[in-house]
């Protein structure tokens, strides 16, 4: 029993360390910043940050965020990514290793890590996105490769379900872009959309599609209104508040929506991330005996 528990502090300790690296990626690479030089440090006073302020969540509630030199703060998202990703670890640690059983332990293991590149990847695509409104395509080209190899190395891959998926997933909204520039002339959503939607179908397979772009609309349409009302409340923007408009400044492209009404722009990708999250623990075989369900009864 106390193995058991000490195996699911380290598989706790091993994600939040990967969240502190994230971090560093989440800040860095849209700047377009080496990953690995210079070390960590204040980005107020440029202070390099020690070992020993620099201990995943620890650090950050002990100096109650802020930098020990300067005092200036933290953005609470270095905590939560160390804490979600942590928690993650934790969450697929506990769905494919047992560690009662040492068969199914060395089965497992290998599946674990090789789903934490799956969660890994759509924590950064999430928080990139929230913040700089832009996916990085690196990181959903390299998800649905390795979506795709490990679909076919492992036993219980879906091997040409994640092929399906991928195509089918990255497809549809591809279609989706281009019908939105017809009818609209202006993009429906981003091609960064697109490249997720391959990633995850090449993760998940294509049955779950319906699924994430439903619970992604969902959510995205929720999270939104919230945002409308909170910035109405205290005047103060957010990225889900953000027009077309002011999108097309941040990225000196005024012309390209010249002359069209302004609309919202909410950035599609972190609820798209989410629902890959949600599909991968609670699975999707329920969504489709809640649609049997409700097809049965509306034709009945």
């Amino acid at each position: 029993m106390l193995e058991a528990n000490l195996l699911l502090v380290l598989a706790f300790i091993w994600g939040a360390c990967w969240g502190s690296f994230l971090n560093v990626v989440i800040y860095r690479w849209p700047r377009e910043l080496s990953l690995v030089r210079p070390g960590s440090r204040c980005g107020t006073c440029e202070t390099p940050i020690r070992p020993y302020d620099n201990v995943p969540i620890l650090s950050y509630l002990l100096l109650r965020g802020r930098c020990r030199a300067c005092k200036a703060t933290f953005s609470p998202r270095y905590m939560l990514v160390e804490a979600a990703c942590g928690l993650l670890s934790l969450v697929v640690f506990r769905s494919f290793v047992d560690v009662t059983d040492p068969e199914t332990f060395a089965n497992g293991f290998p599946l674990w890590l090789y789903w934490q590149t799956y969660v890994y990847l759509l924590v950064a695509i999430t928080f990139i996105d929230l913040e700089h409104t832009i996916v990085p395509e690196v990181a959903t080209i390299l998800g649905a490769v390795t979506g795709l190899a490990g679909a076919f190395f492992f036993p219980l891959g879906l091997r040409w379900d994640a092929v399906i998926g991928l195509a089918a997933g990255a497809g549809f909204l591809l279609a989706v872009v281009g019908v939105g520039h017809l009818l609209f002339r202006r993009e429906a959503m981003g091609m960064g959309d697109v490249l997720i939607v391959g990633f995850l179908g090449a993760w998940l397979g294509w049955r779950a599609l319906p699924f994430l772009l439903l619970l992604a609309s969902i959510q995205a349409l929720l999270a939104a209104g919230a945002a409308q009302i909170y910035t109405r409340a205290t005047g103060q923007k957010n990225a889900l508040t953000l027009t077309t408009q002011e999108l097309d400044e941040r990225f000196d492209e005024v012309e390209k929506n010249e002359g069209l009404p302004p609309h919202l722009a909410i950035p599609f990708g972190p609820f798209l991330a989410l629902s890959g999250l949600e599909a991968m623990l609670f699975g999707t075989d329920w969504f489709w005996r809640l649609m049997d369900a409700f097809v049965s009864s509306w034709l009945t």
